[in-house]
């Protein structure tokens, strides 16, 4: 994931870029909507009781987590990750800065602290992590298309 965040830097530091063949959104709409899911993910992982971890079992989960593909243009993201107005690279910079800091106690977690996707049901420690990568390559990738 370390990797990942440092590309997301580079887009930052990019500006925002739009190309509409690719995206209706910019490069910053796809930055900030990812650190937003990064930073509830973290978020909800260390406020959670392993003890309520009850997995379920969803195709689409199967098939994105084996595959590590989201199809574009396929799934909707939650109005609490949808990013509103003009984004600042200050406020980009802001947020990464808080991912960085909640990430850091990732290895304090129990195997059952979890969160809950709206379509994949809960996804424990291990599974979140892949998720996060999965959703942020996602992103990236439509970063990457959109500069190219």
């Amino acid at each position: 994931m370390n990797k990942q965040l440092s590309e997301l830097v580079s887009f930052i530091k990019k500006g925002d870029q739009f190309n509409p063949m690719v995206s209706n959104k910019g490069t910053y709409w796809h930055l900030d909507h990812s650190l937003q899911v990064l930073h509830a993910i973290l978020k909800a992982l260390t406020n959670s009781n392993p003890e309520d971890y009850q997995p379920k079992f969803s195709l689409p989960k199967l098939t994105i987590m084996t595959t590590g593909f989201i199809p574009r243009g396929k799934g909707r993201a939650p109005k609490q990750t949808i990013p509103a107005g003009k984004i600042s690279e200050e406020e980009l910079f802001s947020a990464l800065e808080k991912i960085k800091e909640a990430k850091k106690n990732l290895n304090d977690l129990s195997k059952n602290n979890h969160f809950r996707h709206p379509l994949f049901g809960c996804l424990n420690l291990n599974d979140a992590i892949k998720f996060m990568r999965i959703h942020t390559q996602h992103h990236l990738k439509i970063m990457r298309d959109i500069v190219k």
